[in-house]
């Protein structure tokens, strides 16, 4: 079987179909591993087995990517670089060598010693039984190379189907491992994810690749096939088409599947410009999850009583009413749509895009007063006997 990368936009049901291929071949007799990113979607796709197949099953397994690259990456194998048993990692908010708030590294963490030797220190911490979340993957690569990918040649052995889930988070050195899994393990893999929610990174550093469109390409020369799910069961369509102006025809245009509006929700169906003096009596009105770039974006804006999320915290999640508070970077596409984001703001771009497609019925865009009028989407207006009591 062919290796697989499938495009899932957003709302697309990538999690059922992972949830439907693995207890397909379950019951044809094999096991599965799943390897995810976030803590929140290992909980979820062992939720959705449970609620597809019925029952917990030994043969679905569901592993974080650190988990997974220590538990059968690196630890079986790590004789081949370091003696001490490595029994833990240690998460790294940034890179562990740089001195705090300067750009200057600390002596003696170079990758390799003088003598060509692995250096404990660059992968590992100081006690030297725990690997840093930002090198596992490359010290994973090296042992790989040092052992002619056994790890592999293992989890062949092991499983019959692998998935990777939330691919568009991975960067850099994940590539290698997949790279060196690709080749060697005979076992088919799907790598599941979309790159229009890129909002996290697995390391840090300069190694390609990191952009999107470096990264399907990476897939691409590892033969992957790609396949792409373009239908939306979260949004409605005028929705979709605003979603999809973000990356302005990068992708397959996304297709709404949902074809019933709910009688509650009727009234106030697409996407309108919110003025900031309307800000109070909307959410008042809708109660609207309001979405935004961090905590503090909007504490002057917002009443208390506003329900929030910042942007990568509301991935996977949907609402049927969202409110956003654009950032500086993502205005100028709520303004006018034409102007493209610049390569530089791929993260402010692909956040926009998280949040708007939260959105199931109605989406407001939060915008000042003297720049709301003339725009491409409507302004909402407060009714007057209730503007009265503004």
């Amino acid at each position: 079987m062919l290796n697989k990368l499938c495009m899932a936009g957003a709302g697309s049901g990538k999690t059922h179909k992972v949830i439907i291929e693995s207890i397909a071949e379950i019951e044809r007799g094999g096991k599965v591993l799943v390897v995810t990113y976030t803590t929140s979607n290992q909980q979820e796709l062992r939720r959705r087995f449970l609620e597809v197949f019925g029952t917990h099953s030994d043969r679905f397994v569901v592993k974080g990517l650190f988990s997974f690259y220590l538990e059968d990456m690196v630890r079986p194998y790590q004789q081949v670089l370091f003696s001490r048993r490595i029994d833990g990692i240690c998460f790294n908010q940034r890179n562990p060598h740089m001195k705090p708030d300067s750009t200057f590294m600390i002596p003696g963490r170079a990758e390799q010693l003088d003598d060509k030797s692995y250096n404990p220190k660059h992968f590992l911490s100081l006690c030297e039984t725990k690997a840093h979340t930002g090198f596992l993957a490359k010290l994973a690569s090296r042992i790989m190379k040092a052992t002619k990918n056994s790890a592999a040649v293992r989890l062949g052995e092991i499983y019959t189907q692998v998935f990777f889930d939330e691919v568009q988070d991975l960067i850099g050195w994940d590539y290698e491992v997949l790279k060196g899994l690709s080749k060697a393990m005979p076992t088919p893999i799907t790598c599941v994810g979309d790159f229009r929610q890129t909002v996290y990174e697995t390391t840090f550093g300069q190694k390609a690749p990191k952009t999107a469109a470096d990264k399907i390409a990476a897939f691409k020369s590892m033969g992957f096939v790609e396949e792409a799910l373009v239908l939306n069961r979260r949004c409605i369509q005028p929705i979709c088409d605003v979603a999809d102006a973000v990356h302005k025809g990068a992708y397959e245009a996304t297709e709404s599947a949902v074809k019933e509006t709910p009688p509650e929700f009727a009234h106030h169906l697409g996407t309108f410009i919110v003025k900031e003096s309307d800000v109070i009596e909307y959410i008042k009105v809708f109660d609207p999850m309001v979405l935004r770039w961090s905590v503090t974006s909007g504490t002057k804006l917002l009443p208390a009583q506003a329900r929030c999320y910042n942007f990568g915290a509301s991935k996977g999640l949907g609402f049927e009413r969202v409110l956003v508070l654009p950032a500086e970077s993502q205005l100028h596409f709520v303004l006018d749509g034409q102007k493209p984001f610049p390569a530089k703001d791929e993260t402010a771009q692909n956040k926009m895009y998280v949040a708007i497609t939260r959105a199931r019925f109605s989406l407001g865009f939060i915008v000042q007063d003297k720049k709301a009028e003339g725009l491409r989407f409507p302004v909402w207006t407060a009714e007057p006997q209730k503007r009265d009591h503004l």
